[in-house]
């Protein structure tokens, strides 16, 4: 019940849908690797930030509970207010969720919530994973062993792996899952599909590069 509450609360605060009168509250969080925001935030009080995904790129938001005390949860919404992704696991855990890609660049709004008792400290990761990027390395990778032609690889294919990964995470908060036991889920699947030769390994390949993206701040 506190916690409906506190959601109710929250919500209030945060969406009056995050436009231009309310752009004020909420940070912008510049891309740079490995930096983050780190802030001790109140029982029941919520901060806000803003981050631009690449067009064609997954979003990737990572909250660390770093003083392992109350439960912090994260929700990132579009311009409109549209929730595209919620982190709501239990307890001190971390939270990492992500978005789908856009078909051009895009603003997201995060808003991060101590739902607990106490004060906590948090550390907050703003990242993007471009599937794109992370196939010409895989596809490097591969080559170097495997006489692998990117035309065995047709377009359609690629796309085909891309939606299934955005509607397997579609409202899954990935804090909760365990990295290997996730990517040994899917390297299974893609083993029956693909076989064990080159175009079987380079799948692979691309596909665990895409999941060690999504978990580099886990």
């Amino acid at each position: 019940m506190k916690k409906l509450l506190a959601a109710i609360t929250a919500l209030g605060l945060s969406i009056t849908s995050p436009g231009i009168a309310n752009a004020q509250r909420y940070t912008e969080f510049v891309h740079q690797d490995n930096s983050y925001f780190q802030r001790t935030l109140n029982s029941r009080y919520a901060t806000y930030y803003k981050y631009k995904v690449p067009a064609y790129t997954f979003g990737v938001f990572t909250v660390k509970n770093h003083s392992h005390r109350s439960d912090f949860d994260v929700f990132v919404r579009d311009y409109s207010g549209n929730l595209l992704a919620k982190g709501r696991d239990s307890g001190t855990q971390t939270e990492l969720v992500t978005t789908q890609p856009f078909e051009r660049d895009r603003y997201v709004y995060i808003q991060i919530v101590n739902y607990g008792s106490q004060a906590s400290k948090y550390r907050f990761y703003a990242n993007y994973v471009s599937p794109m990027n992370k196939f010409a390395i895989a596809f490097a990778e591969t080559a170097i062993v495997c006489s692998l032609e990117r035309d065995n690889i047709p377009n359609q294919t690629t796309s085909r792996i891309i939606t299934g990964i955005s509607s397997m995470l579609q409202g899954n908060d990935l804090g909760g899952i365990a990295e290997d036991l996730l990517i040994n889920e899917v390297t299974d699947t893609i083993r029956k599909q693909f076989g064990y030769d080159c175009t079987g390994d380079f799948m692979v390949n691309w596909i665990v590069s895409i999941f060690r993206g999504f978990y580099r701040n886990h």
